[in-house]
């Protein structure tokens, strides 16, 4: 069985949205900027693709975690995770169990303290807990906030990462609030300049 992979004592993940009418070119350069930075974790957001079509974006996607040291995640194809060797298989909240590939992460996203103790029943490995404040990518979710996250940490001993519109100035709080991490789209993806964003929220991370 292969060794499983650890998760990072502070984690700084970049969820890559791959979907219809995404530059592909664009995905790539932000990753290895990202990187570059200090993101210590990509996770591969397919939506409205299939499987196969992505297969080309997780292997450059895992030959850049490679070399730098750094984990892949996919979400929500186990097939294309097993296919790229990734590290994790992450499923969103309401997605059927499935198992992870040999010797991969098994995670998930919960928006409550009861998904989060099923996630934990269920194997799982690490959680993305959210909405933590409001957020562009989901105008229109009311965030569940901190106390979500507090009482996730009180309930299940698993690695939580914070997710949510989270800026380099909340991640302070959210590590006292119980996450090991958090996760960022737009505040990484969406900057002119992804290495720099990185190396803020990487600073916070580790400015203890």
């Amino acid at each position: 069985m292969a060794e499983m992979p650890v998760i990072p004592p502070r984690v700084l993940m970049l969820i890559l949205n791959y979907q219809p009418g995404v530059d592909a070119e664009r995905v790539v350069q932000v990753a290895r900027l990202a990187l570059r930075g200090g993101v210590n974790w990509l996770m591969l957001r397919v939506r409205g693709l299939p499987a196969p079509l992505c297969l080309d974006m997780a292997l450059t996607l895992r030959q850049l975690t490679c070399e730098q040291h750094a984990l892949l995640g996919i979400n929500p194809y186990p097939a294309l995770a097993a296919r790229s060797s990734a590290d994790a298989l992450h499923l969103p909240e309401q997605m059927p169990y499935h198992p992870p590939p040999s010797g991969a992460l098994l995670g998930r996203s919960v928006h409550s303290v009861d998904a989060a103790q099923h996630a934990a029943n269920e194997g799982c490995h690490y959680l993305l807990v959210g909405t933590i404040y409001p957020t562009h990518t989901h105008p229109d979710k009311v965030p569940e906030g901190l106390s979500l996250l507090q009482a996730v940490r009180e309930a299940v001993p698993l690695p939580l990462i914070a997710i949510g519109g989270i800026t380099p100035e909340r991640v302070a709080e959210c590590l006292q609030a119980g996450a090991q991490g958090v996760a960022v789209i737009s505040g990484i993806a969406g900057a002119p300049d992804p290495c720099e964003a990185a190396r803020r929220y990487w600073s916070a991370l580790t400015d203890r």
